[in-house]
């Protein structure tokens, strides 16, 4: 069997097939058709909510929780990185903007729940400041470029400078179990970790790398308990896809954000179109994901299975997905599931 009747196995596992598929786009055409807004957990609907100036200037404040040098304005960059450290490391970001002060930042919606999240994030963090990093040499070269004495001194001195990149990762899944929506990951040393305590919190090596990390999963919070614009972006973001009828926030940027997500059937036809595909995209990143933690094993033996199933319910995988996955009993799964909810708590 080839990679790709070994992929048409894992899709069929999940309910899809090739034969399938046409039927399934007009199916959530249909659906989505008829949602008062778009999607914004999907690349699609997330790219037209923030993808605004105004918008991600007011998103990025909030969300970076600046209480001083607030962004100003945000200038939108190209999304390709290309590193061809490996045969595997060729990434694209979801929005790319850069502020006036220079602040690189990535952001990035996550609906399907990914093995190896954490390195993820790490290597497309790494990347994209390795290309940060070739623009800010570029410039400092174009400053300096003759060989004089000065010059070279000018770029020797700046030769392991870099720039200011930053992550922002919107999770449509359980990232971790620490309880929290909210995470900021930054490099520490560890001898000053140690020598901290909860009223001196250390200073990371370099503010210049940072990671913020949102759970929406675990973000709970109902429009009577909206405090700040955080509050209020993650609502939108958590809730536009499945709700009808969107708050007041009051705000007018936050308020134009809605009123852009807001679906015109005549305007939104390619728009509409493309959140299908999403969604089908995703599915079948999930058949390869099936498709790689199935093969080599013994598929036959039941204690397997269920191994198998601890493994996806701890990644954060619905219940309901695992049994359909693994062809074992919802039941049997869900109880197996409320086991680990258990230990966690417990933990």
């Amino acid at each position: 069997m080839d990679d790709n009747e070994k992929l048409g196995s894992a899709m069929q596992m999940l309910g899809l097939s090739p034969e399938i598929e046409r039927s399934r786009f007009a199916e959530l055409f249909e659906k989505y058709s008829k949602a008062t807004y778009l999607d914004v957990r999907l690349d699609p609907g997330f790219k037209r909510l923030l993808k605004n100036e105004a918008a991600m200037v007011s998103f990025l404040n909030a969300i970076l929780h600046r209480e001083t040098d607030f962004i100003k304005s945000v200038e939108f960059m190209d999304t390709d990185i290309e590193i061809h450290a490996t045969d595997l490391l060729n990434l694209r970001m979801d929005i790319h903007a850069k502020t006036e002060s220079g602040l690189h930042i990535n952001v990035e919606m996550q609906k399907l729940s990914l093995t190896l999240f954490n390195e993820r994030a790490i290597l497309q963090e790494s990347a994209f400041l390795c290309v940060e990093k070739k623009r800010l040499d570029a410039k400092i070269k174009e400053k300096h470029p003759s060989d004089s004495p000065y010059d070279i001194a000018e770029r020797e001195k700046r030769r392991y400078e870099i720039p200011h990149v930053y992550s922002v990762w919107i999770c449509d899944f359980n990232v971790n179990d620490v309880g929290e929506y909210y995470d900021s990951w930054h490099i520490y040393s560890d001898k000053a970790v140690k020598r901290s305590n909860a009223s001196a919190t250390p200073l990371p090596v370099t503010e210049k790398v940072k990671y913020i990390v949102v759970d929406l999963k675990k973000f709970k919070k109902t429009a009577s308990e909206l405090k700040n614009d955080e509050d209020r972006w993650l609502y939108l973001i958590k809730n536009a896809g499945v709700m009808q009828k969107l708050p007041k926030f009051n705000d007018s940027v936050l308020d134009d954000a809605v009123k852009r997500i807001t679906i015109d059937a005549n305007r939104d036809k390619k728009i509409l179109e493309d959140q299908v595909s999403c969604t089908i995209s995703i599915d079948e990143q999930i058949g390869r994901m099936v498709l790689a933690h199935f093969d080599g094993k013994n598929e036959g033996k039941n204690e397997a299975k269920y191994e198998d199933a601890e493994a996806l319910l701890r990644e954060g995988d619905p219940a309901e997905r695992v049994a359909r996955v693994l062809k074992l009993p919802l039941e049997k799964v869900q109880e197996l599931a409320s086991k680990i909810a258990a230990e966690k708590t417990e933990s």
